[in-house]
């Protein structure tokens, strides 16, 4: 097989890899909003059997016959959220099939309701539970941090896809122009930057001519990864008050 042919083949490979990633996240919030937004009711229905695994999301706990998934996002990577989703549906036209029985379900309340065995930490040394304290704040907030790093990213992205339709109109935005480091915003909802991208995943660089010369063109997942979303958008508004001193962009235009 031609080299030509593995290497296109590759870059096809990072860019569906990257598209996984989007589809994966979209489809993982969308699923805790719902989640989120019924948890109240999923509490008070109780477990629901969506299909013959035994899945239960009334406390984002979803079980099987091999394995627990405490994650939303591993829940997306194992079942279709137009799956799951249908599947409540499917639940409330047959609910004899797919809700525990009552005097089951008491049972499960009354186990439930038994203490709860002594924290098995107040034997440990002060020391070894401040220890154990401090490494689970710490993942905590990393966890925390992921998120927020996510959903920047999320926000760049949607930014630069809204934004293009007005770019066409404004042309390029030199958001950075340094001698190291350049970034610039195209007309086409699209990035270039001065940065070496070799180093980074397949289709990371954009097979697309730069407008500029010495820039390399990528899109808005790269460019989260690289710089602070915030910043980007600070360095968009910076560069449009600069271009247009003369524009009151308070304004509210219909």
């Amino acid at each position: 097989m031609s080299a030509p042919r593995i290497a296109a083949l590759r870059e096809l490979a990072g860019e569906a890899e990257l598209e996984r990633r989007d589809f994966v996240y979209e489809a993982t919030e969308q699923l805790r909003r719902f989640l989120d937004a019924n948890r109240e009711r999923l509490r008070e229905i109780g477990p629901i059997k969506l299909v013959d695994d035994e899945q239960d999301p009334a406390d984002s706990e979803w079980y099987d016959e091999e394995q627990t998934v405490e994650a939303v996002s591993e829940v997306v990577e194992l079942y279709n959220l137009a799956d799951i989703l249908s599947w409540f549906v499917e639940a409330a036209r047959d609910p004899t099939n797919h809700l525990v029985a009552a005097d089951k379900l008491a049972e499960h309340e009354e186990v439930a309701e038994e203490p709860h065995d002594e924290d098995w930490q107040a034997g440990l040394p002060t020391t070894q539970q401040e220890t154990i304290a401090a490494q689970r704040l710490w993942q905590l907030a990393d966890a925390y941090r992921t998120q927020i790093g996510d959903q920047q990213k999320q926000v760049l992205r949607e930014f630069a896809a809204n934004a293009e339709e007005v770019l066409s109109r404004t042309g390029d935005l030199v958001l950075l122009d340094e001698e190291s480091d350049a970034l610039v915003l195209r007309s086409d909802g699209r990035f270039e930057t001065s940065l070496d991208l070799s180093d980074m995943p397949n289709g990371t660089a954009l097979n697309v001519e730069p407008h500029r010369v010495g820039l390399t063109v990528t899109d808005a997942r790269t460019v989260a990864d690289v710089y602070d979303p915030t910043d980007v958008l600070q360095w968009v508004t910076d560069a449009l008050t600069e271009r247009y001193p003369a524009v009151d962009f308070t304004a509210v235009y219909e």
